[in-house]
C-alpha cells in the first residue's frame, strides 16, 4: 500500500509542481514591477533579481499552493481514470477511499507547511526584500553612472555632471552644491574634469583643478581656486524596513491587537481602518494556509469519480472549487471593525464549508 500512495502522490506532485512555477513566475513578476518604482533598476543582476523573486515568494504561497495542489490532484486522478488504473484498483479490491484519504492526509501536512512558511520565512524575506532595494542597490549608485546634463540628488549632494568620457571615465565640467555641517547653505564646487578613484564604499572625488564658492548670507564672496581637491563620496544612509503587518508573525500581530484592546478607547476612523487591515491579515495567517486541507477533501473524491471525463472536468470542478471558495470569503469578509476572533471565524467559513462537502463526498466515492 505504501507503493500505491507514493504513486498516486507522485502523481499529483508533477502537475502540482509545474502549475505552482508557471503561477508564481507571473504573479512575482507584477510584484516586482510595484516594489522597483524609484529604485535604480540599472543595478540590478540577474542574481539581484533571482533573490527578489524567492523573497516574494512566501507571501504567495497560501493563495498559490492550494489552488495548484488542487488541479494537481483533478488533474493526477483525471489521467489515472482515462489510464485506467482507477478500475484496475477497484477490481483489485482496492476502495476508493483507500486512494482518496492519502491524498487528503498529505493535504493536511501541507497546510501546516504554509502556514509556517508565511509565519516564519515571509518576515525575514520582507526584510531582506526591502535591504535590497533600499540599501543595496543604492549603494551601488555612483556618481558615475549619473545622466550627464541633468541636476541630481545623490546622498544629500546635488550634482550635475555636463559630460563623461567613455574612454577615460573622467567626468567633465561637474557641479556639486554639499551642505556644510550642522550649518545652513552649501559649498559649490566646480571643475572642469573629475575622477573617482578607490574601492566600493570607499570612494573618493578627486579634481585636479576647480574652484569652490564658500556660503555666506548678506555678504558678498569670491570663488577660491585650488590645484587639487580630494572628497571622500557620501555615506548612504542606512534606511530600515517598513513595518507592516505582512512582515510581522501572527504572535506579533496578536500582541498589537491585545495592546489596542486594553486602552479601551474607541479609535478613529484613520486607526479603524489600519486596525481592520491587521485583523484581516490574522485571519488570513489562520485561514488562507488551510484551505490545501479544504481544497483536498473536495477534490480528491471528486477526482476519483471523474470516470474518464477528460480535462474539460477537470478545469470545471477546479474553477467551481475556487469560484465557491472565493465567493464565500467575500460574503463572509467584515465590513467594519470586529473582534480578531469574530473576524477569524468567519474566514474560516469557505474552509469548513469546503471540508463539509468534502465529508460528504468521501463517504459517498466508492458508491455507484
Amino acid at each position: 500500500m505504501g507503493l500505491l500512495n507514493r504513486h498516486i502522490l507522485l502523481q499529483i506532485a508533477v502537475p502540482s509542481i509545474l502549475a505552482l512555477g508557471v503561477i508564481a513566475v507571473v504573479a512575482v513578476a507584477s510584484e516586482i514591477q510595484d516594489l522597483l518604482q524609484g529604485a535604480p533598476v540599472a543595478q540590478m543582476t540577474l542574481g539581484d533579481l533571482t533573490r527578489l523573486m524567492l523573497y516574494l515568494m512566501p507571501m504567495l504561497v497560501a493563495y498559490v499552493v492550494p489552488i495548484t495542489y488542487m488541479m494537481g490532484i483533478l488533474l493526477a486522478f483525471g489521467r489515472l481514470s482515462q489510464n485506467g488504473e482507477i478500475v484496475a484498483m477497484k477490481a483489485a479490491g482496492i476502495p476508493l477511499k483507500r486512494i482518496v484519504i492519502p491524498v487528503i492526509v498529505a493535504g493536511g501536512f501541507l497546510s501546516v507547511a504554509c502556514f509556517w512558511v508565511q509565519d516564519r520565512v515571509q518576515p525575514w524575506a520582507i526584510h531582506q526584500m526591502y535591504r535590497l532595494v533600499l540599501n543595496d542597490l543604492p549603494a551601488r549608485v555612483t556618481l558615475d553612472v549619473l545622466q550627464p546634463g541633468i541636476m541630481h540628488e545623490f546622498r544629500g549632494w546635488r550634482v550635475y555632471i555636463g559630460a563623461k568620457d567613455r574612454q577615460t571615465g573622467a567626468l567633465k565640467d561637474i557641479v556639486i552644491l554639499k551642505p556644510k555641517d550642522g550649518e545652513q547653505g552649501s559649498i559649490v564646487y566646480h571643475a572642469e574634469e573629475a575622477r573617482l578613484v578607490g574601492e566600493p564604499g570607499r570612494m573618493r572625488l578627486e579634481m585636479p583643478h576647480g574652484l569652490w564658492i564658500p556660503s555666506a548670507e548678506g555678504s558678498t564672496v569670491s570663488p577660491v581656486v585650488f590645484d587639487k581637491l580630494s572628497m571622500p563620496l557620501p555615506a548612504l544612509k542606512a534606511q530600515t524596513a517598513p513595518e507592516t503587518p505582512k512582515s510581522m508573525t501572527v504572535r506579533r500581530l496578536l500582541d498589537i491587537q491585545r495592546d489596542r484592546e486594553a486602552t479601551g478607547q474607541k479609535p478613529s476612523e484613520v486607526l479603524s481602518r489600519e486596525i481592520m487591515k491587521e485583523r484581516q491579515e490574522i485571519a488570513e495567517r489562520l485561514s488562507l494556509p488551510f484551505a490545501c486541507l479544504a481544497v483536498s477533501f473536495l477534490a480528491a473524491p471528486l477526482g476519483a469519480r471523474a470516470k474518464r471525463s477528460g480535462r474539460s472536468y477537470t478545469f470545471a470542478v477546479g474553477f467551481g472549487i475556487i469560484l465557491c471558495y472565493y465567493v464565500l470569503r467575500l460574503l463572509v469578509e467584515p465590513g467594519s471593525l470586529h473582534r480578531v476572533a469574530t473576524v477569524v471565524s468567519r474566514a474560516w467559513v469557505p474552509n469548513l464549508a469546503l471540508c463539509a462537502a468534502g465529508v460528504f463526498f468521501v463517504w459517498r466515492v466508492d458508491r455507484v
